[in-house]
């Protein structure tokens, strides 16, 4: 005699396995936040890949110490948009209150952490200091946030090309 499937014996009749899909759950919190994906615009997307790509490359960028560099970035006049997303990256994934979310560039699903960066960099470029505050506020620690805000203009007014 064969080997008995115990687990076959007692699904119904009619139970048809997936084959490598997942099942929805509709009444789940997570299905349907990702059935509600966030309005990104396109201007925004492209600016989502360039800082997804910063933020990789931050990844295997030399780890420096964090307020030497903001020091170094601080009394320079010409320094690179790598140089200023290396720190600020680097600043955000050791100051930030917990880990940051940040997708592979071509991703079509946001993070709620890249939602914040792109609000970040949206209020950065309508000079909005009240909402850069309150949203570095939001997700750094005290002690981090000035050295962060000051990143992120530098960040800002190299991803624009401004001179």
């Amino acid at each position: 005699m064969g080997s008995l499937d115990m687990a076959a014996a007692t699904r119904p009749a009619a139970w048809v396995e997936p084959a490598g899909k997942v099942l929805p759950f509709p009444r789940c919190a997570t299905s349907v936040r990702m059935a509600t994906l966030p309005d990104v615009g396109e201007a925004e997307r492209v600016t989502l890949d360039r800082l997804r790509w910063l933020a990789l490359r931050s990844l295997i960028a030399p780890k420096p110490d964090f307020e030497k560099a903001c020091f170094l970035l601080a009394g320079e006049a010409d320094v690179s948009l790598e140089r200023f997303a290396n720190a600020f990256f680097r600043g955000l994934s050791g100051k930030a209150r917990r880990k940051m979310e940040f997708y592979r560039p071509g991703t079509r699903g946001v993070s709620d952490d890249e939602l914040w960066l792109l609000r970040l960099v949206a209020a950065a470029r309508q000079g909005e200091d009240a909402t850069i505050r309150a949203l570095v506020a939001w997700r750094v620690r005290p002690e981090s946030q000035r050295w962060l805000r000051f990143l992120l203009a530098g960040m800002v007014f190299t991803l624009d090309g401004r001179d």
